[in-house]
């Protein structure tokens, strides 16, 4: 029961990813037409508002799979169960959220941005697998 403590991060993003699916295609199309122009407008770089928004999601899990490899490192499991674990909780949230969406107006659920969701997961996963060795000499 005292490890649950350890999955509260994972939790307030799930809240978080929850409330932004929540937003009708409308708004939600609305807060990225306004990255983009911010971008456009002081980057000085033109990017399309798919790639803002495929690469928000992308960002988004990539988060929540390294909150969820903090909940299970705290819960003694191997490093290829922690990644494991944390993979398959992301892809099923991802699979949920994109349940849920079918139910917002103007949004729809789909497939592909449950595999753009994972794989913010994967590499996610591939950069703690690298970083894993360092952190275990800290501890």
């Amino acid at each position: 029961m005292k490890k649950i403590k350890y999955f509260i991060p994972a939790i307030i993003l799930m809240i978080i990813i929850f409330s932004f699916s929540q937003q009708t295609g409308e708004e939600s199309s609305g807060l990225s037409s306004q990255i983009v122009v911010w971008i456009q407008t002081h980057l000085h770089i033109t990017i399309s508002e798919f790639l803002i928004r495929k690469a928000a999601h992308m960002s988004e899990y990539a988060l929540l799979t390294s909150t969820f490899i903090y909940g299970f490192y705290h819960c003694d499991y191997s490093l290829k169960q922690i990644l494991l674990f944390s993979l398959c909780a992301t892809f099923l949230y991802a699979c949920s959220d994109e349940a849920h969406q079918l139910f917002i107006g103007g949004r729809a659920g789909q497939w592909r941005d449950v595999l753009i969701d994972t794989s913010g997961g994967v590499i996610a996963s591939i950069i703690y697998y690298f970083i894993h060795p360092y952190i275990k000499k800290t501890h």
